[in-house]
Formats: C-alpha cells, sequence, structure tokens
C-alpha cells in the first residue's frame, strides 16, 4: 500500500505549528517555566521546516533545503533544550544550541539534487541524536522526581531513534527516491509514517509531565508544614501507607524529639524567634537524617523521626548529633538567657504495629529522659557542650 507522504508532512508541519503556539501563549502568562518556551519555539521552527520540504517538492523553491533543512535541527535542539530545563530550570543551553548551529552549518551550503539522500540521512541522524537527549533526560527526571509520565515520554522518544537511523541508512544507501513527499510504498516510506505519528504524540508530552508535577507539588504542600518543610500528619500517613508489601522495613524505628525551654524562648524573643529556632532544629533534623529516615512535625515543638531498618544504636546516635548541633548553634543566640537543648526518646517495632503506638511509646520515653536520669541500666550519659546542656536520652527497654 502506497503513502502520500505529502499530506503526513503537512498533517506534522500543522500539528508542530498548533503545538508550538500552545506552549507559546500559556509562557507569555507567567505560567510556565522557561522550557515552554524552548519547547513551542523548536515546534513552531520544525513545523515550519517540514511545510518548507513539501512546498519545495511541490511548486520547486531552490532556497528552501538551504533554510528549512538547518531549521528543523535547530528547532530539535530546542525541543531537546526544553527538555534539559523541564529537569533543571538553571541549566545553560549555550553548548547545546552551539553544536545544534555548528551541526546545522553544512546543511546551509548542499542543495544539490544529486545529494538529496545525503541531506536526509545526515538530518536524520542528527534528529536521533536530540531525541535520544530527551531520552536521557526523562528517564532521570521520572526517577528522581518519581514522575510516570516521564517514563512516557521517553518511550516516545525512544522510539523514534531506531526510526530515524533505520531511514538514515535507507538514505544513505539511496533507497528513498529523490523527493521527501509524494506516494511511497517502500520501507522509507513507512519509517517516515511512523517519525511522523510520533512526533504528533508526543508535541504535548510536556503539559502532561507538567500537570503531574504541579499535582505532585500541590500533595506535597498538603503533606508538609510550611514553617519547618517537615511532614505533617497527612504526610506521616502518606509515610506509612508505602510500609506495606515488598516496601515493608524488617524494623520501624520510631523517635520523638522535644525542644527544652522552648516556651521561655518565644516568652522572651517572641514568636519569630521561636519560627527561626523551629526551622534552624528542621533543618539541622533533615540534614542528620538525610534518606535515612522522615522528620515530621507532631506538633508545637514536638517533632519524629520515622527510621525504617535503623537501629537503636544507630538512631541515638542520629538523635545525639541533632541534639549536639542545635545547642551549639542556638548557644550564641541565647546569650546569657538560658540554654536550649533537645530531649529524645527511641522505640523499636515490627512495621505492622500501629504508628501510633510507637510514637506513644517513643513520647513516653523522651518525657522519662526529661525527668529521670539516674536510671543507668536504659540512660545514656547526658552530653555537654561548653555552656550548653543537653539533656540525656531514654532508651525504652526491651
Amino acid at each position: 500500500m502506497a503513502l502520500d507522504l505529502s499530506t503526513l508532512y503537512v498533517v506534522a508541519g500543522l500539528g508542530m505549528l498548533v503545538a508550538g503556539f500552545i506552549h507559546l501563549i500559556p509562557l507569555a502568562t507567567g505560567r510556565f517555566g522557561s522550557w515552554a518556551g524552548l519547547w513551542g519555539a523548536g515546534h513552531v521552527i520544525a513545523g515550519c521546516g517540514a511545510l518548507m520540504a513539501v512546498l519545495n517538492d511541490r511548486i520547486g523553491l531552490p532556497w528552501a533545503p538551504s533554510i528549512g533543512n538547518p531549521a528543523v535541527v535547530m528547532g530539535y535542539a530546542l525541543i531537546a533544550g526544553a527538555a534539559v530545563k523541564f529537569d533543571r530550570p538553571d541549566a545553560r543551553l549555550r553548548s547545546l544550541l552551539a553544536i545544534a548551529a555548528v551541526l546545522g552549518l553544512p546543511l546551509w551550503f548542499t542543495h544539490d539534487p544529486a545529494h538529496f539522500h545525503l541531506r536526509v540521512a545526515y538530518l536524520s541522524v542528527i534528529r536521533a541524536g536530540f531525541d535520544l537527549v530527551v531520552v536521557v533526560v526523562a528517564v532521570r527526571f521520572a526517577r528522581r522526581d518519581s514522575l510516570q509520565t516521564g517514563w512516557i515520554v521517553a518511550a516516545l522518544f525512544a522510539v523514534t531513534v531506531p526510526m530515524f537511523l533505520g531511514r538514515a541508512w535507507l538514505a544513505y544507501s539511496d533507497r528513498i527516491g529523490t523527493q521527501l513527499t509524494g506516494r511511497h510504498d517502500d520501507l522509507g516510506a513507512w519509517l517516515a509514517a511512523g517519525q511522523i505519528a510520533f512526533i504528533i504524540f508526543r508535541a504535548f508530552s510536556l503539559l502532561i509531565l507538567q500537570a503531574e508535577r504541579g499535582q505532585n507539588l500541590l500533595l506535597d504542600q498538603m503533606e508538609r508544614d510550611w514553617l519547618t518543610g517537615a511532614f505533617n500528619r497527612a504526610g506521616l500517613d502518606r509515610i506509612v501507607r508505602t510500609f506495606v508489601g515488598g516496601h515493608a522495613p524488617r524494623t520501624l524505628t520510631v523517635m520523638m524529639l522535644d525542644l527544652d525551654r522552648f516556651k521561655m524562648l518565644n516568652d522572651t524573643f517572641g514568636h519569630a524567634a521561636g519560627d527561626a529556632a523551629l526551622r534552624t532544629f528542621a533543618e539541622i533534623a533533615h540534614e542528620a537524617l538525610g534518606r535515612q529516615g522522615h522528620l515530621v512535625r507532631w506538633g508545637g515543638d514536638e517533632f519524629v523521626c520515622v527510621l525504617p531498618d535503623v537501629p537503636t544504636t544507630q538512631a541515638r546516635a542520629i538523635g545525639t548529633g541533632i541534639a549536639t548541633r542545635f545547642a551549639q548553634t542556638m548557644a550564641p543566640r541565647m546569650a546569657t538567657h538560658g540554654t536550649l537543648g533537645v530531649s529524645f526518646g527511641i522505640v523499636e517495632g515490627e512495621p505492622q504495629t500501629p504508628i501510633v503506638d510507637l510514637i506513644a511509646d517513643a513520647d513516653r520515653a523522651m518525657y522519662r529522659a526529661k525527668s529521670d536520669r539516674r536510671q543507668p541500666a536504659v540512660c545514656i550519659p547526658p552530653v555537654y557542650v561548653p555552656d550548653v546542656y543537653i539533656p540525656d536520652v531514654y532508651t525504652k527497654a526491651a
């Protein structure tokens, strides 16, 4: 069956123009980042290049290949750059665009009809290269940001890479004829049709990605404490839901932390100073936990650390490190107005145990650490730093 590539190229060109303007118009309102401008501009430029190819074959424009082919190269470079910007908004694209300019330069000077097949081969390889860039970037942010649609974007661009390379080989072997458009029934025509189909399908893929990213951001904001960035109780519920099935840890350690004399800080320096202390504590705790656990603001100046598969000895070291650094950080701010420390209690249990029960046990352990510091069997010796006292740690006995 012969394919009408003229119609397909017109559809591809118009589709890319529409996709480009759909991205450029919202960009003017400030709703999207610079990636939308690059994505939109890339599709507009590449779409114009596709339409130029049709015009050249239909009415004969000697200058069309010299303009259209480099435009397609730059358009694909901008599309790849948009994916990079979507992944890292602070990324610089000078190198990528410089490479595109260098790659497109030979196409400005080669418009001899006898070299048609070589131009097609060269352009197909370049398209495959830029599509591969998008695949690598999409896989990266799909893994990092848990964007499921990132895998769809990677698949849509990955499929066209072998298509472009296959068409490049056929073109280099001079097996695609002398025109892009018209009716063809060879393998090269079917590869071109497949490329066009996927190019149209993926034109709006970053919009879908942006929608998922926005939804994840909104969900994250709903599950975090606005002041400290720690999870709130809704966030804790989601964390606990991940401890099921194959993701369940073998043990679950919970640590309750409380800021000592926090009310005195608020009464002496005001609530702004108290808020600053809470933010400082959260920053120190997040850094100490790293990827080992999750920080939850339980209420007021109380925090919970959820530590899957972290033994109590390691949890003690984490808690002591948090307490020591926080006390040292706050000591200059307190001056002669007293000390500000951290008390914490630790409990280790089964993942199947209700989290509220583990938190209640850790809370009792913490208050025993505050009130009873004379039980050598269960208490860690107090830790002292210059002019600052850090309360000792009580661990629930087995």
